[in-house]
C-alpha cells in the first residue's frame, strides 16, 4: 500500500532540491599534488627550488628572524622579576580520617602526625618540587576524629574542622634539605666503609621573611612561630623537638660492634648509641663477671631501627 504512494510523490522540486545544491564555482579548489613528474608542473623540486633553508621541512623561525641583525626580543631589556612558586602536595580531611579508621595511618602518642607519617603511609607522593603538604577541607562536614596534625599549609576550613573535632593543627616550615632529612634519615646516617661518623643532619631552617610573617608567625594559619614578635631572633636550638633534626645518631659501618667491644675492653673512647663520644677518663660498662661485653651483646643491645626506616638494598646490618 505504501509503494504506490511513494511513486506518486513529485520528483522535480526545482533548483533548491537537495540533490542539486552545490558550492559556487571556485569555492573548493582542488589541491595540486606535487612531486608527480615534470609534466604536472610541480615535479622534481615541488616548487621549492634546489637546496637551501626554504627547501627543507620544518619551522624556520621566520617570525623571530630579523634579517641577520639583533632580534627584537634580544634588543629589549629584561623586565620584571621571576619568583619560583611554592608547590605543595595536598591531602583532604576525609582521606586522613579514612586512613586512621582503617589502621593505615598509625597515630603517635608523644608527637603530632607530621609529613613523614603521611609519606610512610603512602597517602601523599612528595617530589623534589614539593615544599611539603597542604591540608584541604574536603569532607569537613563528616570529620570527627580528634588528631594532632602538623602540615606546611592548611586552609581555613580544614583548621576549623580539626579544632571543632577536638584536635589541633600546626604549620611548620621545612626547607628542601631538612624535608629530605626528615623523610629519608638513612641518607644522612649512613657512614662510608672505614669511617665511624656519618653525615650530620641539617639544622632546622627558618622560612623566608615574607612566608614567615604571613604564615608561620600568624595565629590565623596556626604557625609554629606565632608566639614570636617581628624582630625576635630564633635560634636553631629553640625550634620544637620534633622539628630539630640535627641530632646525630650513631652510624652503622662494617665491624662496628667488634670495634666498640675492643675500645671498651681497652678503655679507649668510643661513640655511644646517641651519637656522643665517651670521655677519655670514662670507664667502660662491664658485666657481672668483670669483663667488657662481647660484640654480639653490643649488637643485640643496639639493633638497627627498622620500624620507621625503608628498606635499602645492599645495606648491612
Amino acid at each position: 500500500m505504501a509503494a504506490p504512494m511513494l511513486l506518486n510523490l513529485p520528483v522535480g522540486v526545482g533548483p533548491l532540491a537537495l540533490n542539486r545544491i552545490h558550492d559556487n564555482i571556485g569555492a573548493r579548489p582542488v589541491k595540486r599534488r606535487v612531486g608527480r613528474g615534470v609534466g604536472s608542473g610541480r615535479g622534481r623540486y615541488c616548487g621549492r627550488g634546489m637546496k637551501g633553508r626554504k627547501a627543507r621541512a620544518g619551522n624556520h623561525g621566520l617570525l623571530r628572524h630579523d634579517g641577520g641583525q639583533t632580534t627584537l626580543q634580544k634588543g629589549l631589556p629584561k623586565m620584571g622579576a621571576w619568583r619560583p612558586k611554592l608547590e605543595y602536595a595536598y591531602i583532604n580531611l576525609w582521606r586522613i580520617q579514612e586512613a586512621v579508621a582503617s589502621g593505615r595511618l598509625p597515630v603517635p602518642e608523644e608527637r603530632p602526625i607530621d609529613v613523614r607519617d603521611l609519606f610512610n603511609a603512602k597517602l601523599v607522593t612528595l617530589r623534589q618540587r614539593h615544599a611539603g603538604i597542604q591540608l584541604l577541607g574536603r569532607g569537613h562536614e563528616s570529620y570527627s576524629t580528634p588528631l594532632r596534625l602538623e602540615v606546611q599549609m592548611a586552609s581555613q576550613r580544614a583548621i576549623e574542622a580539626v579544632e571543632k573535632a577536638g584536635g589541633s593543627i600546626e604549620t611548620v616550615y621545612y626547607s628542601r634539605l631538612t624535608l629530605r632529612s626528615l623523610l629519608k634519615p638513612h641518607r644522612f646516617e649512613a657512614a662510608p666503609v672505614g669511617k665511624r661518623h656519618g653525615a650530620m643532619r641539617p639544622r632546622p631552617a627558618l622560612p623566608p621573611p615574607k612566608l614567615m610573617t604571613r604564615i608561620y608567625m600568624s595565629e590565623r594559619h596556626r604557625g609554629y612561630l606565632r608566639q614570636l614578635q617581628p624582630g625576635d631572633v630564633v635560634r636553631p636550638q629553640e625550634h620544637p623537638a620534633h622539628v630539630d633534626l640535627s641530632v646525630r645518631q650513631k652510624p652503622r659501618y662494617p665491624g662496628w660492634a667488634a670495634a666498640d667491644a675492643d675500645a671498651m675492653a681497652s678503655g679507649r673512647p668510643y661513640i655511644k648509641a646517641d651519637g656522643t663520644r665517651t670521655a677519655s677518663g670514662e670507664k667502660a660498662v662491664v658485666d657481672a663477671v668483670g669483663k667488657a661485653p662481647s660484640s654480639r651483646a653490643i649488637q643485640t643491645a643496639n639493633p638497627r631501627r627498622r620500624d620507621n626506616r625503608p628498606y635499602v638494598p645492599g645495606e648491612r646490618a
